[in-house]
């Protein structure tokens, strides 16, 4: 059970993931969470830095797309602003979220290829092990996890996925310890 919510990677942030790794090792598609993996929940727009990482990403060859369990009106202000397509009240950890937006790359991008190749060229990031990590490895999508951007501003059913999420570290610690030993030194748990 412990497989489930271990992350192909783990690191500090979005401005720490090795983009051009990624792209040699066959990803194109990024289905990104939205509140704290690229804003904080008390923000509502990117900022300057968040929008020159953004073109960045996408100068290289990538398409960004949000996948949010949030509502539809905070998803959309924020994707509407940088043009970026987007799924909200994505249900994480099931797969509705991500499974419309595998159907919209291969619908948009990948007609000829069969599900299976997009999920090889599609990685997603977030950071909650229990929503992201999970829905992720729940369709076989490899996934990246983040360091929060800020917990204070997290809502309460956050911080209740946080609870069980350190349950999870510790069982993770017992069967996976060089995992452990990574997300505690990138995801501050």
């Amino acid at each position: 059970m412990v497989k489930k919510f271990i992350p192909t990677l783990i690191e500090k942030s979005l401005y720490d993931i090795d983009f051009n790794a990624l792209l040699k090792d066959g990803k194109r598609f990024i289905l990104s969470d939205l509140d704290n993996t690229l804003i904080p929940y008390d923000l509502e727009y990117a900022n300057d830095s968040l929008k020159s990482k953004i073109k960045e990403i996408q100068d290289l060859g990538f398409t960004l797309i949000i996948v949010s369990n949030n509502r539809k009106a905070r998803v959309h202000k924020f994707s509407h602003d940088l043009g970026l397509k987007c799924f909200h009240s994505a249900l994480k950890p099931l797969n509705s979220g991500l499974g419309k937006a595998l159907k919209y790359i291969k619908r948009t991008y990948l007609k000829d290829k069969k599900i299976k190749e997009v999920k090889k060229c599609t990685i997603t990031i977030g950071d909650q092990l229990m929503t992201d990590v999970l829905a992720s490895n729940l369709i076989n999508l490899d996934s990246i996890l983040v360091r929060p951007i800020k917990k204070k501003s997290e809502k309460w059913y956050t911080k209740l996925n946080r609870v069980y999420e350190r349950f999870v570290i510790k069982r993770i610690k017992k069967k996976a310890y060089k995992v452990y030993e990574e997300i505690q030194a990138k995801h501050e748990y």
